[in-house]
This record gives C-alpha cells, structure tokens and sequence, in this order.
C-alpha cells in the first residue's frame, strides 16, 4: 500500500484543497491511505474519513502542530493516528497527548532550514519521544534536506515516512511511504517495526509560489 503522509486541506491557513479534491487526486495517483495533516487543525478529519469510506481509501487523522517550550518556539512535529486534537502547545506535553491516544510522533522536514525545523530533535530522540522521521518531503527546496534527514533516521534507527506536504490537489502522492498493510492498524504497526520504503521527488516552485497567493487569500480551489 501507498501512502502519503503529509496532506493539508483548506483547514491550513496556507492550502486550498477540499476534501473532496484530496480524495480524487489520491485515488488518481493510486494511493492506498493518505494523512491529513492541517496546521494545528481537525477540523478537516470528519468530512475526509466521510468520503474515504466513501471511496474505500484509508485516512489517517493527524495534525501539523507548532510546538513551543514556554514563548520559545521550538518547530513543528505532526502527530498520526489521533482520535482527537492535540490541545498543548508546549512541546513534551504535546508529544504525550499524542502518545496517550496511542498515535505516533512525527517530524516534518526536520533539516529545512527554510521551514519550521524541529529545534530540540536530538532531545526529543534522547528521551525517546519521536516514533518516524519524514526522509522524504517533496516540498523541501533542496535535496540535502531530505538527504540529511535520511541519514538521521538510519544512524538512530528510527523509521521513515514520506509526504508531499501537499497544498494543491496535483502535489498529492509526489511522495510517498510503501508499507505491506491492508488497515490503519496495519500501518501503524508496520511503522513501529521500522518496516516502510519511502519514494519521492521534488515538487515543482510553482507550488510555493501559489502557497503565497493561498495565504493570503488571492486563490481559491474554484480558480486553481
């Protein structure tokens, strides 16, 4: 099964995409499950697992949180297989409300210097609080970005997913994580025993580019 693990619908502030167009592009790009991942958001859960059912493709409820340690800022982690949304912000209290809904912890574009890089990773790695490292996120302008990221994961033996970090319907499945699974349970196990094969490839500037238009409100899905 294939799966992106790194959509946002326009829940985030910074997307456009509707539930409705998510699901299409998924199953045109023949992914098996996809994550909804909206900046700090669930709002986009119930109508996507409506229609995943729907269309037989498995959704995988999470969220793209912006973490602090006090007023510090300290990055962004997603949180996977959650029941409910994450209400902390401060980073370790965050990780495990993420934990007690028995989720997992993972870290998005985690050496993007361009983007929100988690700040106390080799902590968080410390205190064995992070459960997959992103390796591959197509949205990363440069490819030692995802390089890095990789050879993180395998120096700590941590597993790898991918995602297109899509904001666009086209972005959906530029990357994606290959795992032997026929339910969410599956997935989630498959993940725990570091048994996933990641693939991607960069997505077009362009994306960033209409990623500014959508952030502030000069596009809309209708116009795209």
């Amino acid at each position: 099964m294939r799966i992106d693990f790194h959509i946002h619908s326009l829940h985030s502030h910074d997307a456009i995409s509707t539930p409705k167009s998510i699901v299409e592009s998924a199953l045109r790009k023949g992914l098996g499950a996809i994550a909804i991942t909206d900046h700090d958001s669930a709002r986009g859960w119930k109508e996507l697992d409506t229609l995943g059912k729907k269309a037989n493709l498995l959704i995988i409820q999470g969220e793209e949180l912006k973490l602090f340690e006090g007023k510090k800022f300290v990055g962004e982690l997603m949180g996977l297989f959650l029941t409910e949304g994450i209400k902390s912000r401060e980073y370790l209290e965050a990780i495990d409300e993420i934990h007690s809904q028995g989720a997992l912890v993972g870290v998005p574009h985690p050496f993007d210097v361009f983007r929100n890089e988690f700040k106390r990773l080799e902590e968080a790695v410390e205190l064995k609080k992070i459960d997959a490292i992103e390796s591959i996120n197509a949205r990363c302008f440069r490819e030692w970005f995802n390089a890095k990221a990789k050879a993180f994961a395998e120096k700590n033996s941590l597993p790898q997913i991918a995602g297109s970090d899509a904001h666009f319907p086209e972005e959906i499945g530029s990357a994606y994580t290959e795992v032997k699974a026929d339910s969410l349970e599956d997935i989630k196990r498959m993940i725990k025993k570091n048994s996933t094969n990641v693939f991607g490839r960069k997505s077009s500037i362009k994306f960033h580019l209409k990623t500014f238009f959508a952030k502030n409100n000069l596009i809309k899905e209708k116009e795209y």
